[in-house]
């Protein structure tokens, strides 16, 4: 075995097994953190105000990735990096997995070569690049995004069918956030990380990664049409969860509302929370997302990831460099409209969106299905071979990244809807008829 190896599976050994968690994840921090070679040069902690919510909150920021690319220095922040827990070590090492996985959208360009070729003539069988965009977003002169050029090149590379059929070709610059296409290419659609997850079971990083997918695409489908969610009403199924509110959330602030966004043909429950500011102060609305096959496991996912922008834009209300009083419609980036909807002027188009809502009990939902990774995984895969979905798979996983013990897994789907920029929405995608069709709609609020 090679020396490579060897420390891979101690690693994997050591933060799966380690009796002590906290010394597992110090282990693995001494690996990722470090100002002058790590991977993450520094882990933040938010203090919480006195007698606010009880929640650990860290933030990360990768080192200098934009060296991998050639592309310009991301401002602080501008990754998303970050995580929110009731126990300092679990919000440490969900930074220090977030942080791996969005490290591995950079470093897996610099170690892939990509074919260059026209859509009209791919590589092999591939996903052509269809009209996301119409004649009025086009005609904004403000709008980044090219229409699609069958004759220009793109960047292409290998994704694995999950569902069956053969490999396919898709585009580089759709799928891989640190991709940067050549000089003749048209951008047509930017990458997120949203289908991407790192973790020490190559299993769970797969399934975790699929059910965001998932999530996100109930999540644009419900804002961007007519769809209804489903105001979800405590009772004994979620007492659990209603326990940990009064223990550990901020009493003086109005309870979490938690709203089930349906899914017309996929399994699973997302989940979205509305947290509202205190007295004392605090974003107006912020919207978490959560997904799982548990109801209160997605519920709890949203509410935590809710917390953890009350705290981020509660202590920087305007990212650095971005205009407050830029028109909404021209956002192009993930955080101005956080920043827009945390204003009580604005946040009345969320509170009027979620308004728009059927009600019911938690236990008059369907029930939680509990199965192993395996199973989960072959639940997706079943649903999106019976709706006639295309689900592609990606291993991202670079040879640093295995050294720490770690896979991060990418699929994409372009049968489902992807996290759109908020003034950018994917207008013309297929996928907005299973909800109803596309409808006019204020940019969303979710980084």
């Amino acid at each position: 075995m090679s020396t490579d190896s060897m420390r891979t599976d101690s690693m994997r050994t050591e933060l799966r097994s380690h009796r002590d968690p906290r010394a597992a994840t110090e282990a693995l921090a001494r690996r990722v953190v470090s100002p002058l070679t790590g991977l993450v040069p520094s882990i933040g902690f938010y203090a919480r105000v006195r007698r606010g919510t009880r929640v650990v909150l860290t933030t990360c920021d990768l080192a200098g990735v934009h060296h991998l690319v050639g592309g310009p220095a991301a401002r602080p922040g501008a990754h998303h990096i970050g995580a929110a827990s009731l126990t300092v070590t679990d919000a440490v090492i969900r930074s220090l997995a977030e942080s791996i996985e969005r490290y591995a959208h950079y470093a897996f360009p610099a170690h892939h070569r990509f074919a260059v070729a026209p859509s009209a003539d791919p590589p092999g069988p591939a996903v052509p690049p269809g009209a996301l965009f119409d004649d009025d977003q086009h005609a904004d002169p403000g709008f980044p995004f090219d229409r699609p050029d069958p004759a220009a090149p793109l960047g292409w590379w290998r994704m694995t069918a999950l569902t069956g059929g053969p490999d396919l070709f898709v585009p580089a610059q759709s799928t891989l956030v640190g991709y940067r296409p050549g000089e003749a290419e048209p951008w047509l659609h930017p990458a997120v990380s949203t289908g991407t997850a790192a973790h020490t079971d190559p299993g769970a990083a797969l399934l975790n990664a699929v059910r965001e997918l998932v999530q996100l695409d109930a999540t644009m489908g419900h804002w961007h049409t007519a769809t209804r969610s489903v105001r979800i009403g405590f009772d004994q199924r979620t007492r659990a969860l209603a326990d940990l509110v009064d223990r550990y959330w901020d009493g003086r602030a109005p309870r979490p509302e938690f709203h089930l966004l349906p899914s017309p043909d996929l399994p699973g429950f997302t989940v979205a929370c509305l947290l509202r500011a205190a007295a004392v102060g605090g974003p107006a609305v912020s919207v978490g997302l959560g997904a799982s096959a548990g109801l209160t496991t997605a519920m709890f996912k949203a509410l935590v990831e809710g917390t953890a922008l009350v705290s981020l834009f509660s202590t920087s209300p305007v990212p650095p460099g971005e205009e407050a009083d830029e028109e909404p419609e021209r956002f192009l980036d993930l955080n101005g409209n956080v920043t827009h909807y945390s204003e009580p002027a604005n946040a009345r188009v969320v509170e009027d969106r979620f308004a728009d809502c059927d009600t019911a009990s938690a236990a008059d939902l369907p029930p939680d299905v509990t199965t192993d990774t395996r199973d989960a995984v072959h639940r997706y895969l079943e649903a999106f071979r019976a709706t006639g979905k295309r689900l592609l798979h990606g291993d991202l996983t670079t040879p640093d990244v295995r050294r720490l013990g770690f896979h991060v897994h990418r699929v994409w789907s372009p049968d489902l809807l992807p996290l759109s920029l908020p003034g950018a929405p994917a207008r013309l995608h297929r996928r907005y008829l299973d909800y109803g069709g596309y409808r006019p709609s204020p940019i969303h609020p979710y980084p």
